[in-house]
């Protein structure tokens, strides 16, 4: 029998491309279900409030007053700032973190105490709210601090701001606090004063450019001095934190240019009778100027947090102005200056305002004239008043800094000056009397006793009513243009008080939500969403496909959450590349990797919400799967054999899990023995070998990594028998 060849094809190309996608992969990637309000994820845990001026602007007539009032407060200094560089601080905010970090070095502080309680100068706490202000922008602010340099290096003392600045929120709340710089440097001022200053301050003498301003007009020789008594204390922290101003006494030394009016005094004495036996005539009286002292001992204005309201944005306090006492006459400086001491009506002894020197002619009663008589009398003042203001409640709403002025309805500069002069003490007091008696006239026993007492008792009521009514409006002036002038600077006029809630304190926990993405968008799978704290499920949703999400969880700090997706209904996991990110509201990245399930551990309690959205992307898998299948000849012979090589490979660029392959072999032939697979590294064949001798089928699954090839022997028997092709 002649041979018979057949020739078939040299090879047979089977190519499957599993998955070719190559679609655009546009994500909206932020497009994220509905969030959690910030409120939900934030709680109020307190406020910040200072006891102080708060001035917005300071107007030409305050400048002077206060570098009068540093200048007063820091003995041997002398502050000339001019208007303008006040405005400039009275206008700046210095965040708190950011002064504690200058403070520590530019080392951010995790314990807001460990600069607070620190030891610096007065300088120090200059040069770094400078360097604050320069930092962001404020140059202003900054030169206007920077003046301050000569007048502030020169003191030695030391500060802690911890005795101004009382702080019990966590640190991550105060990230937003913003201070005032005038009410800062203020603040400083008193504590230094507090803490370095000795008993008897040097006084300040005022300058006609300083009494100027004040409407001092009338008074000479006028001398100030001014002590801290406690200083004011500004807080953060929760409901029920106290805070208060500063606690102030107040010396006025001075002398009235109007002086009484002797020709009242005059018409009072002549034509005295006196016991019937002589009368007055011809009466002269000098007086002095008078000399007053004022004394304002001003108790702290003090107040609580009393509620917090963080959805409302709105502060409540209950605060109080501050007990004001004043007096006209004479405190000892030890005692005045004695911080521990507490003054009262008794510590007050009186003062001589002014001398009079009265010259009168005695008479007889017949007209002749026996003596002329010299009395030195002087006029004794003394006056206590005291103002009591009353608890309030104010409620102070956003936004941040807002600052409310209370007003003692009852108590004033003007009501203590009324209770002042209505409660003045004077007295006349007599020194030694001159008797000259007419020389030719025998001698005569003149009653000189009943002379100076019928004096003193016929001036005392007229020169009651002339100190009345000039010092009346001179302690107008001198308490409404001095003392109170000078305490509002410091925020604590008579009878009110300034309190400034600089911002409400709050503690954020990060809220995260888990959502899905789809590449393409427009893929059908479905997926189940859970979001779990240890073995308890927080958060979860079944089902969803491009975009779906589960609800935002409120973290606890600290705590391991873990975030997984597995396969909804009639989903296979396996057709995707699975990959996460976490970003925060500003789209920035916190972390990310690859597969269906990761921990994310919540941040720290912050000031600010902190809203983490997670995404686990799937992306459908792109491979490209070839085969070729060959023996190597071109030809077969009917009755022989041969050995077919199947080679599987993948072109990427994902790896390939349980692809199948199926070959049947064609009519006329059969295995001759069990085929066989062997994997590059990386891949792997579902089995070794399979069929058996006769069959006709190839099957198995391969696992195939971008690159990865598998090769399959098939060795074959043709048959000799024509027909069977």
């Amino acid at each position: 029998m002649d041979k018979c060849s057949v020739v078939k094809d040299a090879s047979q190309v089977f190519r499957i491309r599993t998955l070719a996608v190559l679609s655009a992969l546009l994500l909206s990637l932020f497009t994220f279900a509905p969030k959690v309000h910030a409120q939900e994820a934030c709680t109020a845990n307190g406020a910040c409030v200072s006891a102080g001026p708060r001035l917005v602007s300071v107007d030409s007539t305050q400048g002077p007053v206060l570098n009068l009032l540093f200048s007063l407060l820091l003995p041997g200094t002398n502050v000339t700032l001019t208007a303008l560089d006040w405005n400039s601080l009275a206008g700046a905010d210095v965040n708190l973190n950011a002064l504690l970090t200058q403070l520590n070095g530019g080392v951010t502080v995790s314990d807001p105490s460990q600069v607070l309680n620190a030891t610096i100068t007065l300088a120090q706490l200059r040069a770094a709210t400078a360097q604050v202000l320069a930092a962001d922008g404020n140059t202003a602010a900054a030169n206007a601090l920077n003046l301050l340099t000569p007048t502030l290096g020169g003191l030695t003392g030391t500060i802690r701001l911890a005795d101004l600045l009382q702080v019990s929120l966590p640190p991550g709340s105060l990230a937003t606090v913003n201070l005032d710089v005038l009410d800062l440097l203020t603040g400083g001022v008193q504590v230094y004063n507090f803490r370095n200053v000795v008993t008897t301050p040097t006084p300040v003498t005022l300058t006609t450019a300083q009494l100027a301003p004040l409407g001092l007009a009338g008074l000479a020789n006028v001398r100030l001095w001014a002590q801290v008594v406690e200083p004011p204390v500004y807080a953060c922290g929760p409901t029920g934190t106290a805070f208060h101003s500063s606690a102030i006494r107040i010396k006025l030394d001075f002398s009235v240019a109007q002086g009484l009016n002797v020709a009242t005094l005059v018409s009072a004495l002549n034509g005295l009778n006196i016991g019937g036996l002589v009368s007055l005539s011809g009466t002269s009286i000098s007086a002095d100027l008078l000399r007053l002292q004022v004394y304002a001992d001003v108790a702290r204005a003090e107040g609580t947090i009393n509620a917090v309201n963080l959805v409302g944005n709105a502060v409540t306090l209950q605060a109080r102005p501050g007990l004001v006492n004043v007096y006209l006459g004479t405190i000892s400086d030890a005692v005045f200056f004695n911080r521990s001491a507490v003054l009262g009506p008794s510590s007050v002894t009186p003062i001589t305002a002014t001398t009079l020197s009265v010259n009168v002619a005695v008479n007889l009663l017949t007209g002749i004239k026996v003596a002329d008589v010299a009395v030195p009398l002087t006029v004794n003042l003394r006056a206590a008043a005291t103002g009591t203001p009353g608890l309030q409640s104010v409620t102070v709403n956003g936004p941040f800094p807002q600052t409310r002025t209370l007003t003692a309805g009852t108590v004033s500069a003007g009501t203590l000056i009324t209770s002042l002069v209505n409660n003045l003490e004077v007295s006349l007091g007599s020194g030694t009397p001159t008797v000259t008696l007419v020389s030719n006239l025998v001698q005569l026993p003149l009653p000189v006793g009943n002379i100076v007492n019928a004096l003193l008792g016929a001036l005392l009521p007229p020169v009651r009513a002339l100190v009345t009514g000039v010092v009346g409006p001179v302690l107008t002036t001198v308490l409404g243009g001095v003392v109170d002038n000078v305490l509002g600077l410091l925020g604590i006029r008579i009878g009110q008080a300034v309190f400034t809630v600089e911002s409400i304190a709050q503690s954020c926990a990060a809220t995260v939500q888990l959502v899905k993405t789809l590449a393409p968008t427009t893929d059908t799978g479905v997926f189940n969403l859970s979001i779990a704290r240890g073995a308890t499920v927080v958060a979860s949703v079944a089902n969803v496909g491009n975009n779906g999400a589960t609800p935002a969880v409120v973290t606890a700090p600290g705590e391991v959450y873990t975030l997984a997706e597995v396969a909804g209904t009639g989903t296979v996991l396996a057709r995707y590349v699975s990959t996460w990110e976490c970003r925060d509201q500003a789209n920035t990245l916190l972390a990310s990797g690859t597969g269906n399930t990761f921990n994310f551990t919540a941040p720290a309690l912050a000031a600010q919400p902190l809203s983490v959205v997670c995404r686990i992307t799937n992306r459908a898998r792109l491979a490209d799967l070839s085969i070729t299948k060959s023996d190597g000849s071109g030809t077969y012979t009917p009755g022989g054999a041969a050995s077919y090589v199947i080679t599987v490979s993948n072109a990427g660029p994902d790896a390939v899990t349980g692809a199948t392959v199926n070959d049947t072999l064609p009519a006329g032939a059969t295995l001759s023995a069990p085929w066989s697979c062997a994997a590059s590294a990386g891949s792997s064949c579902g089995a070794a070998s399979g069929g058996a001798a006769g069959g006709n089928v190839i099957s198995l699954l391969l696992n195939l990594i971008n690159g990865g090839q598998a090769t399959i022997t098939v060795p074959v028997t043709f048959s000799p028998n024509p027909a069977a092709y």
